[in-house]
């Protein structure tokens, strides 16, 4: 059974989250390692503008009950010559296996429906990471394909993941 999950925009206090996922070596084993401190500030600075107005995008605090467990957020991007949306997440260790994820990534699905502004909701997780190709799966989002790129975005690193895609209420886009 799934454990029951909320978000909230994320805050000024939640760099530590990051810290504990970002920064951690075995959180970050499938996206290339860990981000540098220094990263990490940049992301939180970030996220914290963005979180100021949701129709640009916004990343979430997950929370089970008043405990933060996690991140979930969406982004603007391009892919395939469209301007779509794209989800990513990060759950705490003492969290993970229980749904958390799937849960808040369903709550992100009900946000970016309201705003009626990308045709497609896009998520892009390491081929290799089985419970983050989960989630997708489980929420209805299509496998389009696996693919390679850099990341993270100048790293010069290699990253083979999978395009999941999934269609969002028609609206006059």
């Amino acid at each position: 059974m799934a454990t029951e999950a909320s978000i909230r925009p994320y805050a000024e206090g939640d760099m530590w989250i990051l810290e504990r996922t970002l920064g951690d070596s075995r959180q970050m084993a499938y996206l290339n390692g860990p981000e540098s401190t220094e990263k990490i500030r940049e992301r939180h600075t970030k996220y914290v503008s963005m979180s100021a107005d949701q129709r640009t995008g916004c990343m979430f605090t997950i929370l089970v009950g008043t405990a933060a467990a996690g991140n979930v957020g969406y982004w603007e991007t391009d892919w395939d010559g469209q301007k779509v949306w794209e989800t990513g997440w990060f759950v705490l260790p003492e969290f993970q296996g229980r749904g958390v994820a799937t849960e808040a990534t369903r709550l992100l699905i009900g946000v970016v429906n309201k705003l009626q502004s990308h045709r497609f909701l896009t998520a892009f997780p390491s081929v290799d990471n089985g419970p983050s190709n989960a989630i997708p799966r489980k929420l209805s989002f299509t496998l389009v394909k696996g693919i390679e790129s850099e990341y993270p975005h100048g790293s010069g690193k290699l990253l083979r993941h999978n395009v999941w895609r999934l269609a969002l209420p028609s609206t006059a886009r």
